[in-house]
């Protein structure tokens, strides 16, 4: 064997995967995902004016940033926080700030569930000094955003916490190490 050869094969990390299960994302999904959206604007615009429009867009935006907060907190909380493997996406049903590698599917449970109730908790918190239209908007965005998690979550049940998770445009995987 060559010594190159043998540098590799001693250094040589192997991951054996073992897939679990795997739910495609269908292209209608997305699009009914999106005009979910797009209605929702509309309505804003058709029962508020220009002020639920603005509602919409501004609502959008502090949700996402809740949403960022939250699971930058919940990373810190953990022993070992790894922020590299969280950017934001604009792919649909993927949108905000999402897991672009692998993740355990405990930690990604655990950061939904953060997201979803401090979420919640921060937005009735803000009930007394916004307009109605933005706490639709805000409400609105938190469980439009959060659903296709939800759904994947929902999914997955009776899979192993410990078993890796990989979230891509046209699928979410999950296997077993």
């Amino acid at each position: 064997m060559s010594s190159r050869r043998r540098q590799l094969h001693d250094e040589a990390t192997v991951y054996h995967f073992q897939l679990a299960r795997r739910i495609p994302i269908p292209l209608e999904l997305k699009i009914s995902y999106l005009l979910i959206a797009a209605l929702f604007g509309t309505f804003q615009f058709g029962y508020y004016g220009t002020t639920g429009i603005l509602s919409w867009m501004i609502g959008l935006i502090a949700v996402e940033l809740v949403h960022f907060i939250i699971i930058r907190l919940t990373l810190i909380r953990v022993n070992e926080p790894e922020f590299r493997r969280f950017r934001w996406s604009l792919d649909a049903p993927w949108i905000g700030y999402v897991p672009v590698r692998h993740i355990e599917l405990g930690l990604f449970r655990r950061l939904h569930r953060h997201a979803l109730w401090f979420g919640l908790c921060v937005i009735a918190v803000a009930y007394p000094w916004v307009h109605e239209s933005f706490m639709i908007s805000l409400i609105c965005w938190h469980l439009w955003t959060l659903a296709p998690r939800s759904i994947v979550l929902r999914k997955l049940r009776g899979i192993r916490r410990d078993s890796v998770l990989k979230l891509s445009p046209t699928d979410c995987s999950a296997y077993y190490r």
